[in-house]
Parts: structure tokens; C-alpha cells; sequence
């Protein structure tokens, strides 16, 4: 169930609850496996409406998003200013434009597949770090150095 965390809120003693069970005929779930229920927010009720979505929508493929911070990052200049450059295309200049666009997008998303594998790598071991620096805590009291004081 996505949305809501809780489907009932009682007025008098603030109890919270959530609706886990739905009644389907047997044949629902095979015929329709895909399905998937949102509690959306209460408004003027102390239920929350609940929508029951029994097929996938396709919206067409994922847009290309740019964001800014992208800019300060190490090597994106480089990798734009050398994509730009390589292009090779032909045909009127609107088309060679768009084509040119397109190429360079391209190159952005695989630039950006490799810094946010590399970003993920670099999260992994600060995790770990945290977490060893808790096990020692719960078993010693650290030092300065390992608060990082």
C-alpha cells in the first residue's frame, strides 16, 4: 500500500489504524497482478480514501532531467565540451542542431551513470565507517578522534 501510513484516525482518542485486508474474488490477483492500493490524505473525514489501481500506466519513456549541481561537478565541462566537438552529423541546420542535442544528452547520461556509481561507492564506505564507529561506541567510549571532535 503506498500513500497514507494509516487509513483511520479515531477523533477521541487520536488511535491511529490501517485497513491491511481487501476483499477480492479468487480469480482477482491472477487476473490482474499488477494491482496496487494508495491511501490517499483525510481531509474532512477520519477515513483516508483508498484507491484500488488495477493496471500499470506507461507514460512513454523517462524525461531527461538536467540539474544544476551537475555543473560544479569535476569533468562535466570536459566530457560536454568534448562531445560537442566530436559530433559528426549532416542535414539542414535545425535537424544537425536537434541531432547534435541529442548525441550530447547521450554522452550525459553515461557520464552520469559513472560519477553516481562512483558517488554510491563513496556513500557505501562512509556507511560502513558510521557504522563500525557505532559498534565500538556501544561497547567503549570513544575518543575525541573518533567523534571526529
Amino acid at each position: 500500500m503506498g500513500g497514507e501510513r494509516f487509513t483511520y484516525m479515531s477523533r477521541v482518542d487520536a488511535k491511529l489504524s490501517k485497513l491491511d485486508r481487501f476483499l477480492t474474488c479468487p480469480n482477482y490477483l491472477s487476473s490482474f497482478p499488477l494491482s496496487s492500493v494508495t491511501a490517499h490524505p483525510r481531509e474532512l473525514s477520519d477515513h483516508c480514501p483508498i484507491t484500488l489501481t488495477s493496471s500499470l500506466s506507461d507514460f512513454g519513456p523517462i524525461l531527461f532531467k538536467f540539474f544544476n549541481s551537475w555543473l560544479l561537478r569535476d569533468g562535466f565541462d570536459q566530457v560536454v565540451t568534448d562531445a560537442w566537438n566530436c559530433f559528426r552529423g549532416y542535414g539542414t541546420p535545425d535537424a544537425y542542431l536537434a541531432a547534435k542535442f541529442r548525441f550530447l544528452k547521450e554522452i550525459i547520461k553515461q557520464w552520469r551513470k559513472e560519477v553516481e556509481q562512483k558517488e554510491r561507492q563513496e556513500v557505501n564506505i562512509t556507511l560502513t565507517k558510521v557504522k563500525d564507529i557505532e559498534k565500538l561506541a556501544e561497547s567503549r567510549p570513544l575518543s575525541s578522534e573518533e567523534k571526529g571532535i
